[in-house]
């Protein structure tokens, strides 16, 4: 039986999964764990290549000044 369940939250630019705390930058969600994962990332990490990536999905919003 199939769960009509909707996921809560916000979907995550970085992970993917809906969460429910975290910031938002240019209109697009980033949950808290993935922020302290940014934050606190060295270049040499695993992850650091992957983080790039999903940031530059990050669309710049013309706004009328």
């Amino acid at each position: 039986m199939k769960s009509s369940l909707k996921p809560t939250g916000e979907m995550c630019l970085i992970c993917e999964e809906h969460k429910q705390t975290g910031i938002h930058i240019l209109h697009q969600y980033i949950c808290m764990d993935c922020e302290e994962k940014i934050v606190s990332a060295e270049t040499n990490d695993e992850y650091y290549k992957h983080y790039l990536n999903q940031l530059r999905k990050l669309k710049l919003v013309n706004s009328s000044v």
